[in-house]
């Protein structure tokens, strides 16, 4: 079997996949999409695994090499479609509002009714 990577869809909407192709008959056999949360782990250098759509997944590279492009590639859209989602969220949240400064602390002393209270005028 062959993996690959592939992106569809427009370019503010687009989609990975990894595909599973039977090399002499060149089908699909098996597909996985992409996902935000998707927990992409490498248990040895030439053994990936990550939890796909109805069970999980393992992938058994024959050259440790092959394997690092491999990941490298997975690590990029991953890291991407983070970034994508980051500055979606961020443009759909709404503006922080305006701080209010506190208030300012009253100073004045209430004097109690009457002519006792009052000043005298010079």
């Amino acid at each position: 079997a062959v993996v690959s990577t592939q992106s569809t869809g427009d370019h503010n909407q687009r989609s990975y996949f990894i595909h599973l192709v039977n090399i002499d008959t060149h089908s699909v056999i098996h597909a996985e999409e992409f996902y935000l949360e998707m927990e992409y782990k490498t248990p040895f250098p030439y053994f990936h695994t990550f939890a796909g759509e109805k069970c999980m997944v393992g992938l058994n590279f024959c050259h440790d090499g092959e394997a690092q492009l491999f990941l490298d590639a997975v690590n990029g859209i991953v890291i991407r479609n983070r970034k994508r989602k980051e500055k979606k969220d961020a443009q759909n949240r709404p503006p922080p509002m305006a701080s209010m400064p506190p208030p300012a602390p009253n100073n004045s002393i209430t004097q109690p009714d009457g002519d006792a209270g009052k000043k005298d005028k010079k």
